[in-house]
């Protein structure tokens, strides 16, 4: 089972130097997935993680983009899919952006439902999920706020209307990731003082859904600098107004790479960290991108879109 979607780059998707957004290349991404997801689950679903998204060629106003998604391994009620994009220009298409999520199905009450269809796992599937549990087991104790500690940082607050929502009261992820592309995006240029466009974003683990008429804060801060690079980490709070009470939604990160007027790398300034706490947050990260930046070579020598 697969499912393909097709979208044209218009001037309304792209960026003021005519470049696909980032967040709407990602919120397409998730949009396949989900619509295959929806198809699998016969119902509501929720995005429970995602593993990675990778933009490996921009895509610009007058492309084409072919969407394929497919799932590799199911468990009682979830299901992990991994969605790619074929850029196509002038004839040829080219891999544009992969990315990997995890879907969970639910019933009216946003809990977990068992689902018919079935693929077995194998061994890679399993520790993936085991990496995802764990990951989420360790988020539900780490509500420290990044703006406490950290040296660059801004916020990015909105309220939560039926627009951005599933008919289940839920925000939709692809909406989410708009929101946090476009909130991690503006930290990426106001520290570098020039354009940025996105490269990647990490894993982000959905402990508590964001709820129609919540008011959504996204904290960004530098988190990493390289030479051209640099990544912004997320802390994502849903707070109800009524109440005042703050959940955690998720940590991410998301990497941009620095760019002149000619869409060119360009240097940007190292940040130092200025405590401790933001020294172990910069470690962490640089290991992490190690990683990404090492699973991003192989999936692009090893996925095709034929």
């Amino acid at each position: 089972m697969k499912i393909e979607t097709f979208y044209n780059v218009f001037p309304w998707h792209a960026n003021h130097f005519g470049s696909l957004h980032g967040g709407i290349y990602m919120s397409w991404l998730i949009d396949t997935a989900g619509a295959l997801m929806s198809s699998i689950s016969k119902g509501n679903y929720l995005l429970a993680s995602v593993d990675y998204i990778y933009l490996f060629k921009p895509a610009r106003v007058g492309d084409l983009l072919r969407i394929i998604a497919e799932p590799r391994a199911t468990w009682n009620s979830s299901v992990e899919i991994t969605a790619k994009v074929c850029v196509r220009r002038e004839g040829r298409e080219e891999l544009g952006a992969i990315g990997t999520m995890t879907y969970v199905a639910v019933d009216d009450t946003n809990r977990p439902r068992k689902l018919d269809f079935r693929i077995e796992p194998d061994e890679q599937a399993e520790k993936r999920r085991k990496e995802r549990l764990e990951r989420k087991e360790e988020l539900k104790h780490d509500a420290e706020e990044l703006i406490q500690f950290s040296t660059f940082n801004r916020t990015y607050i909105r309220t939560i209307y039926p627009e951005h929502g599933f008919g289940n009261g839920i925000l939709y992820a692809g909406k989410m990731y708009l929101m946090l592309d476009e909130a991690l995006a503006i930290v990426a240029k106001l520290y570098t003082k020039g354009n940025t466009f996105t490269a990647s974003a990490g894993y982000a683990d959905f402990i508590t859904p964001v709820k129609i008429g919540d008011i959504l804060e996204i904290q960004g801060s530098i988190a990493y600098t390289g030479n051209t690079s640099l990544d912004v980490i997320a802390k994502v709070f849903a707070i109800n107004h009524y109440t005042g009470d703050k959940r955690l939604v998720t940590r991410t990160d998301f990497s941009f790479v620095a760019i002149d007027d000619n869409g060119k790398p360009r240097k940007i300034e190292k940040l130092i960290p200025s405590n401790d706490m933001e020294k172990r947050l910069f470690n962490k990260i640089e290991k992490e991108r190690d990683i990404r930046i090492k699973l991003s070579k192989e999936l692009q020598s090893q996925i095709t879109c034929n």
